[in-house]
């Protein structure tokens, strides 16, 4: 039923753009464009694809504590996954469109930067849904996806006229954040108590973030000449090589309690093929850690 919450969102927000926006054909074909961007993000529903089993099997064996663990390390792992991929969008996203695409998509380039933005705060509602399915209670999920729809619609088509556009990007935003903090609270009192850790989920991934933005863009910049060889170069190297600075800077800015960095060590011998990647990333991060005055400040203690 969330699905289909969330498929009717979609057709009547086409709907009412297609009635209400100016020069429609243009701007929602920039749109599209920048939209195309946030797909990135989904890759974290790979990595929550074991997160409702896993709570759910914690959870009939009355494991509250390990419920709790499974939830806040979703918290912390979406939050440091979407600020890697946010930080690598807004540095090189606009430039990439220009270069591959052309002049005319200036307004995808410049759409693109709240849709970044707004993919990189999708986590916290990803992981409500998982929490609402595993406690047993998918009706939870079904209703908070409709209520964000229903925002989104209603405030679309109440500004879309006056904003156009920007009204758009106004009721995505108010739409997902109202679901995020709405989801928590009834999470914790309805299926069992959340842990939320600030620091490791937020702070250290949005000050990781902010670093590894400036140092791409400051790159980008000077291997960027507006075509498109060098656009997708630009998008290889925030992609790839640049992961494992990212790695240390969240390391560095706190990201991590040596509990919790002792647990991705050992998982490196779970992974196969991408085991030096794995390894790359736990020894770019523990590097960070080591060197950092906040390590192990800000801990995950549940239990």
């Amino acid at each position: 039923l969330g699905s289909v919450a969330w498929s009717i969102g979609q057709a009547v927000e086409i709907l009412i753009t297609q009635m209400r926006l100016v020069n429609y054909a243009e701007v929602w074909g920039n749109w599209v464009i920048a939209q195309n961007f946030i797909y990135s993000f989904q890759v974290l529903q790979t990595l929550y694809s074991n997160l409702m089993p896993s709570i759910s099997e914690a959870i009939s064996h009355a494991r509250q504590a390990l419920s709790q663990y499974y939830s806040a390390m979703a918290y912390k792992w979406g939050g440091l996954v979407s600020a890697f991929i946010g930080a690598v969008l807004l540095a090189l996203a606009d430039r990439f469109i220009l270069g591959a695409s052309g002049p005319e998509f200036m307004r995808a380039a410049a759409y693109a930067a709240p849709l970044i933005i707004w993919g990189a705060i999708q986590y916290p509602s990803w992981v409500g849904d998982n929490v609402q399915l595993a406690a047993n209670h998918p009706y939870l999920k079904a209703t908070l996806v409709g209520g964000e729809q229903a925002i989104r619609i209603i405030l679309a088509y109440l500004l879309a006229e006056r904003f156009q556009i920007n009204a758009l990007i106004f009721a995505y935003f108010i739409g997902l954040l109202t679901k995020d903090i709405v989801a928590y609270f009834i999470n914790h009192h309805v299926c069992f108590p959340q842990r939320f850790y600030i620091w490791q989920s937020l702070v250290a991934p949005l000050l990781a973030g902010a670093a590894h933005y400036a140092v791409l863009r400051c790159i980008g910049g000077l291997i960027w000449q507006r075509d498109q060889v060098t656009s997708v170069l630009i998008f290889f190297i925030g992609i790839l090589p640049s992961y494992p600075l990212f790695a240390f800077l969240y390391g560095w800015f706190g990201g991590w309690d040596q509990e919790t960095l002792v647990e991705l060590q050992r998982a490196i011998s779970l992974s196969a093929f991408m085991r030096p990647f794995a390894w790359l990333f736990w020894a770019a991060t523990a590097l960070g850690a080591h060197l950092s005055p906040l390590h192990g400040r800000f801990p995950i203690d549940v239990g």
